[in-house]
């Protein structure tokens, strides 16, 4: 049994409600597309593809998706005493602390891209800091999940450098990809932990 069971799915519910409005706000955007726009410009009405709807749906999913993962990360960081691992909680922490920053500071703000490079590079040191952890504590079956969303994060986001044709074309792509990623390590970290 876990010492704190009202925080125990709040990691799994806060990537649903992330992605699950990501994914609400691409529909309703009349033109959103994955090959030409960034996810963020689905949280400013004045992109082609932003309206009020997806402004809220965008910007509201990061935000509460960001604050509600927190106590899954609190959970983290309370059932362990080891350091590496509570730096792991600190570490995801931190990520989705800039995760609600990216609904709060939307594209039109100075500090959109500050926090939304914190996020995506967050993803992956969180997720290798945890295979780290894992893989002294457990050995090397428990830091799979680590090491391959992590990595996966960092291939998405290295594939479209050298791919873009232009630096801002197709960004929702390695976007969704990073967002995947860390939900199912998020997931997978639930399970693992019961």
């Amino acid at each position: 049994m876990t010492e704190n069971p009202p925080l125990e799915w709040t990691g799994p519910v806060a990537t649903a409600l992330t992605l699950g409005s990501i994914v609400a706000a691409t529909t309703l955007s009349p033109s959103f597309s994955w090959r030409e726009h960034a996810l963020s410009n689905l949280g400013v009405s004045s992109t082609e593809p932003g309206t009020t709807a997806t402004v809220l749906l965008f910007n509201g999913g990061l935000v509460a998706g960001g604050l509600l993962g927190l106590g899954f990360a609190f959970r983290l960081y309370r059932e362990t005493h080891r350091r590496d691992r509570r730096l792991v909680a600190i570490l995801l922490g931190l990520t989705l602390v800039s995760m609600a920053l990216i609904g709060v500071f939307p594209q039109d703000r100075p500090l959109h891209v500050p926090v939304a490079l914190a996020f995506f590079i967050g993803v992956s040191i969180t997720l290798w800091a945890d295979a780290i952890a894992c893989l002294r504590a457990d050995g090397p079956r428990r830091a799979v999940p680590g090491v391959l969303t992590g990595t996966g994060n960092a291939i998405a986001w290295l594939g479209w450098v050298l791919l873009a044709p232009t630096p801002s074309e197709g960004l929702a792509i390695p976007e969704l990809l990073g967002a995947v990623c860390f939900a199912t390590w998020i997931c997978v970290r639930t399970v693992s932990r019961r």
